[in-house]
């Protein structure tokens, strides 16, 4: 559950400044501070691409993966 409310609030900011900068400066920067402070509870996984290949490697469970 920890995993998915890190997940949902690093996805929330990001789709955040997307829709209000669109400034690729600013996205990247939010993605890094997202990943750096959640990335070691979740994993960072805020691109469904990353997701999708953490899980073709076998790392994570398909039902983690599909939160």
């Amino acid at each position: 559950m920890k995993k998915l409310l890190v997940e949902f609030i690093g996805t929330f900011f990001l789709v955040l400044v997307v829709m209000l900068s669109h400034n690729p400066l600013a996205i990247g920067c939010i993605l890094m501070a997202m990943v750096y402070m959640g990335g070691h509870i979740s994993g960072g996984h805020y691109n469904p691409a990353v997701t999708l290949g953490v899980l073709i490697r076998g790392k994570i469970k398909s039902n983690e993966a599909f939160m």
